[in-house]
């Protein structure tokens, strides 16, 4: 079963192509982090997910629903945390907590009370003297109070310092623990992501470049050290699944999803040594090109 699922997505702001064919399947009970960097289109496309923003082609479907179909029912089995939560600010914690209370009938006090208490948020401070950690804190627990089937975060602990950051994690970590709960986040941090996620897609010039759980890809991803002589390049470029190959002293460079098997069946090849990628060197092989 999933929770999300695109199919050619597209979103254009005039002429400017933001989201070119986004497709992508996001398991229920998954926590799925997608990574990009800065203009990549996460928050778009999250919008795009909550109905705030029309496609401009393609279909997907959240919790069994049509995009665009957010009525009133589903949008209670979803709760949405942006970069940069918005409150009344003449309101006091414990205030918002109660309006916020009043609009879902999911509204658990106890798990409410539980993340003040573990932030150690003042309930009398009135949310515009809040300090940027405490509003993103302040945030989650409003939405995790709700009882969400999806949370949806965009850049969870962004500009957090480390004490609130630590803090911020324990509690995304115990709310993804919930079974019947799907988490999906944005994030630059990939530290957090490969902490806190079980699957992950990268979106990069406009597209996803590769999904799927975490611990699939991080097998499949290799660093081949070739030695081969340079007339051997062309033919190791070809190779399916090779997405770079690089001249070394002795040989070539590959990185991929690359069969070793293929590598060895390419004339001239004497020796290869493979390394598996970590998440970030994975990041930074789809985003150099």
């Amino acid at each position: 079963m999933t929770a999300i699922s695109l199919r050619g997505l597209r979103k254009r702001f005039g002429a400017l192509p933001v989201l070119d064919g986004i497709d992508l399947e996001v398991p229920e009970g998954s926590v799925y982090g997608l990574l990009g960097l800065n203009g990549a289109g996460k928050t778009t496309l999250l919008r795009l997910l909550m109905g705030f923003l029309r496609p401009s082609g393609g279909e997907g479907d959240i919790l069994g629903h049509s995009l665009g179909g957010l009525d009133t029912a589903l949008r209670r089995r979803i709760a949405y945390v942006p970069e940069r939560p918005a409150f009344y600010e003449s309101m006091r914690v414990g205030e918002l907590m109660r309006f916020v209370a009043a609009l879902h009938p999911a509204w658990d006090q106890t798990v409410a009370d539980g993340y003040i208490d573990a932030f150690g948020l003042p309930l009398g401070r009135r949310a515009r003297a809040l300090s940027t950690g405490m509003r993103t804190q302040l945030a989650l627990v409003l939405a995790l109070a709700t009882d969400p089937e999806l949370l949806v975060i965009d850049e969870p602990a962004a500009g957090l310092d480390p004490v609130h950051r630590r803090r911020y994690l324990q509690v995304l970590l115990e709310a993804s623990a919930v079974p019947t709960r799907t988490v999906l986040l944005t994030s630059q941090d990939l530290g957090l992501v490969e902490r806190a996620c079980d699957h992950f897609a990268l979106l990069h010039e406009r597209r996803i470049q590769v999904a799927g759980p975490l611990t699939e890809i991080l097998d499949a991803e290799r660093r081949l050290v070739v030695q081969a002589p340079a007339e051997a390049g062309a033919a190791l470029g070809a190779l399916a699944g090779v997405r770079s190959v690089r001249p070394e002293p002795h040989g070539f460079l590959v990185t991929g999803r690359v069969d070793e098997r293929l590598v060895q069946g390419v004339p001239g090849v004497r020796g290869i040594q493979a390394y598996g990628l970590s998440l970030e060197e994975i990041f930074w092989s789809y985003v150099e090109g």
